[in-house]
């Protein structure tokens, strides 16, 4: 059984990256406490704010647990990829192995890259990458689930 996991380390500089961030917020917010602000400079602090804590807040949230944490992203050998919620899903019943990139939700927050698994009966399975997964070793695993899907070796 071959697991993806993540590099704890990578998920320790992107938590202290966006915790500096998020220490500029509360900045930001220390400063609206002053006195002598006028409405235009208290905007100015207040939406870059909630500018900051929007964007960046969830991540820091994401990646402390991923920090504290070593559970693998996913396994699979060469019958099975199992989800980290346990769930099984045979190579056979697989269609399709696609890598979604970064992208942008709805509400304009970072949606991290996944890979979509097409099932044959039209239906789709989403493995989460959370941001901890470097572009290289998103394509090295996408390559290597490919050649499992296509009938090598997981070796």
């Amino acid at each position: 059984m071959h697991s993806i996991s993540y590099r704890r380390k990578l998920a320790f500089g992107k938590a202290m990256a966006a915790l500096i961030i998020i220490s500029g917020c509360f900045l930001l917010v220390y400063a609206l406490t002053g006195d002598n602000l006028g409405i235009a400079e208290a905007f100015y602090y207040a939406t870059g704010m909630l500018i900051g804590f929007w964007f960046v807040g969830p991540q820091l949230i994401l990646m402390l647990r991923f920090s504290f944490s070593k559970k693998p992203l996913f396994s699979y050998d060469h019958n099975n990829i199992v989800l980290k919620d346990g769930t099984l899903i045979p190579w056979s019943s697989i269609q399709k192995i696609e890598l979604h990139e970064s992208s942008m939700n709805k509400w304009v927050q970072s949606v991290p890259p996944f890979y979509r698994l097409k099932l044959k009966n039209r239906e789709h399975v989403d493995i989460n990458t959370y941001h901890v997964l470097s572009t290289d070793e998103l394509n090295r695993t996408l390559k290597q689930l490919r050649r499992v899907h296509n009938g090598a070796s997981t070796k």
